[in-house]
């Protein structure tokens, strides 16, 4: 029984990387091809912000690869989700802040709030999948 559950649970695991895979390459194909789309949303009117947008693009097709290394190979690529809940939780709390001072639009923020359910996700992750669970410590 305990067999299944662990399955179900590395399906689940699995799953939710490539989510999160497909969440980041996704953003990264609109920061490269279509940077103006968040822009407006930032209401970021300099030209010359594309390329920083753009440039913003290789550190997401990067976290993007890196949690589809986890999908492929939880426990080889594992410690990469220490790395992404905390990079998301960053990209909140920089994008919350934004939000709470006025100088960001809700639709601006609203990418953010899900950052911040990877995280909690991840952290589950991690928890669930470390060999000496804090509950189980002596």
């Amino acid at each position: 029984m305990k067999v299944g559950i662990n399955a179900r649970r590395r399906y689940y695991y699995r799953l939710l990387f490539v989510i999160a895979a497909v969440w980041n390459i996704g953003a990264a194909v609109i920061l490269i091809f279509n940077p103006d789309f968040m822009l407006e949303r930032l209401a970021i009117n300099d030209p010359h912000a594309r390329l920083l947008a753009r440039s913003f693009a290789s550190s997401v097709t990067t976290w993007g690869i890196g949690y589809a290394l986890i999908a492929y190979d939880q426990s080889r690529y594992r410690d990469f989700a220490w790395l992404g809940a905390l990079s998301k939780t960053i990209f909140f709390a920089i994008y919350a802040v934004s939000f709470t001072r006025g100088q960001s639009s809700f639709a601006a923020f609203a990418p953010a709030l899900i950052d911040l359910i990877f995280a909690f996700l991840f952290a589950e992750f991690l928890w669930r999948t470390s060999s000496n669970p804090p509950c189980e410590r002596s």
